[in-house]
């Protein structure tokens, strides 16, 4: 075989390797052409490593990961804004996404330069914004680990940026949440509402989203870890809270123990049902977002000290948690109250604005 036979044989072994592979190794595509940039074209259907060094940008639309998808540590997933705006787990997909506190994986937009480079190759004239792509959704998937990852740019209005939905559990531990847009109705740049009951969310910080953070009533925010501004203290959230925004009452042993913000309650009628707890540690301030909107308990509720309960629109305990400035003040009866059905009696202790007792 001459040297012109070998190498076309050669050529022609690796296209048919990187079309297996779901990838293109970064040439073409108005992309800057990065040797370590990797485009990928189809779902993850095999175990798959992303490596560290590599910038993996997602060019499919309705891209799925069916079986497991290891991220190592540093490596930066840009989303096309309309080629490949999302990353859904499917099958038996999971993502196990661990990096480091030097070493952070990055999910971002396709025009932000400032992580990877100028991928879509425009010099500049472009610049990231949230809404930039939509989302990574476990998508009812169990066992997806995110530990010192980034999440910029995400949501679009509708989706949060990372969601652990339909009954899946995820470990979400020492992430950032920055410069996300969410859905206004409740949910959070990290939505959790539907999340199952192994679910665990610490030491991530939140800052400059819509809504940071919204939970269930499945599983605890159990430690005071989570930070709800930027590192320096100067950026913090529009709406700078804990939403509950599940349609679920509580059925099993939940803590909260969160005390930079307050927790939320975008629940109608939410109950603790009977062989049930909801315990509060200190200090904790439990916010109700309007008019008949309480809590009710036929099983256990233990509230610490200096626990208080009170109006979305109260400004004086734990800050603009509504994110309107001084547009809305707090009365009487902006909510229901606390109500314990074993008694037929009102909890009383710290309750402001209600409408009962």
């Amino acid at each position: 075989m001459n040297r012109k036979s070998l190498r076309d044989l050669l050529l022609f072994s690796l296209l048919i390797a990187v079309v297996m592979l779901g990838c293109d190794l970064g040439a073409g595509d108005g992309t800057n052409g990065s040797d370590n940039l990797v485009i990928i074209t189809s779902n993850i259907v095999t175990p798959t490593t992303w490596e560290t060094g590599k910038i993996y940008l997602i060019k499919k639309y309705d891209f799925y990961v069916e079986d497991t998808l290891t991220i190592q540590l540093g490596v930066i997933v840009k989303f096309h804004p309309t080629d490949g705006p999302y990353m859904m787990l499917g099958g038996a997909g999971t993502v196990v996404a661990n990096g480091t506190d030097a070493s952070p994986i990055v999910f971002t937009s396709y025009k932000d330069d400032s992580h990877g480079g100028d991928t879509n190759g425009d010099g500049g004239s472009t610049s990231p914004a949230a809404g930039d792509w939509i989302y990574v959704n476990t998508n009812g998937q169990n066992g997806s680990q995110f530990n010192y990852c980034e999440f910029y740019y995400g949501g679009d209005g509708s989706y949060p940026t990372l969601s652990v939905e339909a009954g899946s559990s995820a470990t979400v531990t020492n992430c950032v949440f920055a410069h996300n847009i969410c859905d206004p109705g409740g949910y959070g740049a990290l939505d959790a509402h539907d999340a199952g009951s192994s679910t665990v969310i610490t030491g991530n910080r939140f800052y400059d989203n819509l809504i940071p953070l919204s939970i269930g009533t499945t599983f605890s925010i159990g430690d005071d870890t989570n930070t709800f501004q930027s590192q320096d203290g100067t950026v913090k959230n529009t709406r700078n809270g804990i939403f509950l925004s599940d349609s679920g009452n509580f059925t099993t042993d939940i803590i909260w123990a969160e005390t930079e913000v307050a927790f939320v309650v975008y629940n109608y009628d939410l109950w603790i049902n009977p062989g049930a707890s909801l315990t509060l540690a200190d200090n904790v301030v439990v916010k109700f977002f309007g008019l008949g909107y309480g809590l009710s308990y036929q099983g256990t509720f233990n509230p610490g000290s200096n626990v208080h309960f009170t109006s979305y629109k109260d400004d004086t305990r734990k800050g603009d948690t509504n994110g309107d400035g001084s547009i809305t003040t707090p009365a009487s009866g902006d909510w229901y109250g606390v109500y314990n059905d074993n008694t037929g009696t009102y909890y009383s202790t710290n309750v402001h604005y209600s409408e009962y007792p």
